[in-house]
Parts: structure tokens; sequence; C-alpha cells
């Protein structure tokens, strides 16, 4: 496992925020609850193709499934998710460990 560095915690204010990282497309979530942040894939779990954002959703618009904004999660098949990568908070930088 790697960590690679997103940036200063200040940065990413709104999320979900939208990320590439080595030619790659991500988001980072924040789950206000346990105040912690995790990196998911944009790429859908079903048949690959690029999850957008669409009226406060994070939707793929190949088959409409739609994803939770705090954990990536599929609101429609439960199962299945975006992949997530944790992210560590050191000294106020926020760093993916992939």
């Amino acid at each position: 496992m790697r960590e690679i560095l997103l940036g200063s915690e200040q940065t990413f204010r709104n999320m979900p925020v939208e990320i590439d990282i080595e030619n790659k497309k991500y988001w980072i979530l924040k789950d206000s609850d346990l105040d912690s942040y995790r990196l998911v894939s944009r790429k859908c779990p079903h048949a690959g193709a690029l999850v957008e954002m669409e009226y406060g959703e994070m939707v793929c618009p190949m088959h409409g499934w739609s994803f939770d904004l705090h954990s990536g999660t599929c609101l429609n098949i439960p199962t299945k998710g975006l992949t997530a990568y944790t992210i560590i908070v050191i000294e106020g930088m926020l760093f993916a460990q992939m």
C-alpha cells in the first residue's frame, strides 16, 4: 500500500470533490457523522461507465445506478459500490491509502 498526497484538508470543503490521480477519476467523500474521508473511483462497478453528479446525486448514466454521497455504496444494489480507499489526515493534509 502506498500513500498519495491529495492536498490540504482546507482545500476540500464542498463534498464530493472530483480529483484525478494518475489519469484516473475519483471523488473524495466525507462522512460527517464520523468526520472521516474516503476516496472512491468514478468507475461504475456494473459496466465501467463513468459515474456523474446529477441533481446532487452520484449516478451512472448507463443504467441509472445511484451511489451514496458519503460511502459510495450503490443505493440500487446494496452489495455493490464504488471502489473505495481510506483517506487519513496527517497534520491537516489528506493522504489516500492505495
